[in-house]
């Protein structure tokens, strides 16, 4: 699917030709993603005003997301629908998400932590280190203070708000979700408009939206399901605007860009490639006047990302660190003291010391577990009973797109080899090109093989199932429509197996808040913590309005242990009823 070559069909709804108009599917990613920002710079530059987050920020950001999508909306009717959809999306996920709650190492570690200290009023553009603010805070979160003072916090920040204007800190998740479903919405779009069926799209819109990432961090408050998504989301725009350039393609972008950088540090780095790699295409088919507006645009966008949203940490890390990505490179002697050197821990010696491709690789074909041992390969489409049990948690190392990825893949690039005979060659060039842009966006990345460190490499096969479906026939076509059922009901399987077992924990939870409940009648709980989880934990207590009082060593001695991760054996938390010996 080159380029310059691609065709609206007559499955694109655009119902004006005044350059003005957007459908109702776009119109609905459109909203998703200029809220998001929205709530990003309104924030960012308040904090810059020395003003904290307050309740009145969301509605500030919806206001300003709502009059943008008018203007550009066909009429009121698809502006209301697209208007009606976002809410629905925003109802029904922020109260499924909410209900789950984040039992994630990581998660309550530093993420939730994070979003709190937001929302309670730290301004980390004024008061960059958390002592600054609150030394009992900073001291609160131990040796993750180091990762709240220096990632990136773009999802915190908009977290931050929605936990503010909601007091519910598990709702907070619902971006995870919604930026899944701008991923499916301008994907369904774009595949529709170069003339695919309605199956056709919709079956792959799916397959790129539905990354396994995102799925196993969706009841998480983890980034990487957000990367997953709104590189997904940048990589259609960009075709999509090089289809047909428009400038509201290119601020939605920009607001993609800035998010993007935001939400991570390697998310900076991959929107920066995969911009580069469109633009390099573009140019090699003379688009030149478009390839200078989307680059003119990219770079804008990323010193907005940088200078202006991503002031701390970019700035004021390598103003105090002399690297913009400090704790995650160039680590000192602090951050090895805080991380406990865990950075030295993802796999066993010999494997990190093979080389990027040969890591990624042995980690595609090998069977889905953690990387506690070397990679084991592992018999095409064979399923090993052990190694389902690591999609119940947030982050799978060896295999972690799913247990039948790493088949599929060499099956697709099989038959994409065998396809290029009968397939349109400018159709089978883009897709290999394309899928090309993606697989160089992650190798940069040296722990790239870690599933959830280069996200965007599950697009790599949806591009080539796609690029057959546009330019094959007979049983290549036939062949791609198989591949990509399969790719989903690897998606269902991730998806079946975290979010059950989500479910599991959760309704085993809500069983042990209730026996606190039981237990604290009778006076205050003594309740010991595991300190990495103290912040989360004794929210939680608060919340439900169980009353405690956390001690150094329990008094009797078989305490009542509750909560996540490892229960019960090794369970973050314990109480005894208040006078027990």
């Amino acid at each position: 699917m080159p380029i310059d070559t691609l065709k609206i069909s007559g499955q694109d709804i655009v119902a004006a030709q005044d350059g003005k108009c957007t459908s109702a599917v776009e119109l609905a990613a459109f909203l998703i993603i200029i809220f998001a920002f929205n709530i990003l710079i309104v924030t960012t530059l308040l904090f810059w005003a020395d003003v904290s987050i307050s309740q009145y920020h969301i509605w500030i950001s919806l206001v300003l997301s709502l009059g943008i999508t008018r203007y550009i909306a066909c009429s009121n009717r698809v502006w209301l629908l697209a208007t009606a959809g976002f809410a629905l999306a925003i109802l029904v996920g922020g109260a499924t998400l909410g209900w789950f709650y984040d039992f994630s190492g990581d998660g309550q570690w530093y993420h939730q932590p994070g979003i709190m200290g937001l929302a309670q009023g730290w301004n980390p553009f004024i008061a960059p280190q958390l002592e600054e603010w609150d030394v009992n805070f900073e001291q609160d979160l131990t040796n993750a203070a180091v990762y709240v003072q220096h990632y990136a916090k773009g999802p915190w920040i908009i977290a931050a708000v929605v936990h503010k204007t909601t007091g519910m800190l598990e709702s907070t998740k619902i971006f995870n979700l919604l930026y899944m479903v701008a991923a499916y919405l301008v994907a369904v779009r774009y595949l529709g408009s170069v003339g695919l069926s309605s199956i056709w799209s919709q079956l792959l819109a799916l397959a790129a939206a539905f990354n396994p990432v995102s799925i196993y961090q969706m009841m998480s408050s983890f980034v990487d399901g957000q990367v997953a998504s709104l590189c997904t989301v940048l990589f259609v725009l960009s075709l999509g605007y090089f289809q047909k350039p428009r400038p509201r393609t290119l601020v939605l972008i920009a607001a993609t860009v800035v998010l993007l950088a935001n939400t991570k540090f390697t998310g900076l780095v991959y929107a920066s490639l995969l911009g580069i790699g469109f633009t390099v295409i573009a140019l090699m088919k003379r688009l030149a006047t478009e390839s200078g507006k989307y680059a003119g645009t990219g770079i804008t966008s990323l010193l907005l990302a940088i200078f202006v949203a991503g002031y701390q940490p970019y700035v004021t890390t390598y103003l105090s660190k002399g690297n913009p990505f400090y704790p995650a490179v160039d680590r000192d002697e602090e951050a090895e003291i805080a991380t406990e050197g865990q950075f030295d821990l993802w796999a066993p010696p010999e494997f990190l010391a093979m080389n990027r491709f040969e890591k990624m690789t042995r980690s595609l074909l090998a069977e889905s577990s953690a990387a506690t041992d070397m990679p084991r390969l592992k018999i095409p489409f064979s399923i090993a009973k052990q190694e389902l049990y690591i999609f119940f948690n947030t982050e799978p190392r060896y295999g972690g797109f799913g247990p039948l990825f790493g088949s599929i893949l060499l099956v697709i690039l099989l038959v994409y080899a065998l396809a290029r005979k009968d397939m349109a060659g400018r159709a089978w060039n883009a897709g290999a090109a394309l899928a090309l842009l993606v697989i160089l966006s992650v190798l940069p990345n040296p722990e790239a093989w870690w599933a959830r460190l280069a996200p965007q490499f599950w697009l790599a096969p949806v591009i080539l199932i796609a690029a057959m479906a546009v330019g094959a026939s007979g049983w290549q076509r036939r062949a791609a429509g198989a591949l990509v059922l399969l790719l989903l009901i690897n998606s269902l399987i991730v998806a079946g197996l975290n979010w059950g077992r989500a479910l599991e924990k959760n309704l085993a939870y809500r069983d042990q808040l209730q026996k606190l409940h039981s237990l604290s009648f009778a006076g205050p709980l003594e309740v010991k913590i595991d300190p990495r989880f103290q912040i989360v934990t004794e929210h939680r207590l608060r919340s439900d309005s169980i009353t405690y009082q956390v001690v150094e060593k329990l008094a009797c001695p078989d305490p009542y242990r509750f909560s996540y991760p490892n229960f019960p054996a090794r369970a973050q938390a314990a109480a005894c009823p208040s006078g027990s010996s």
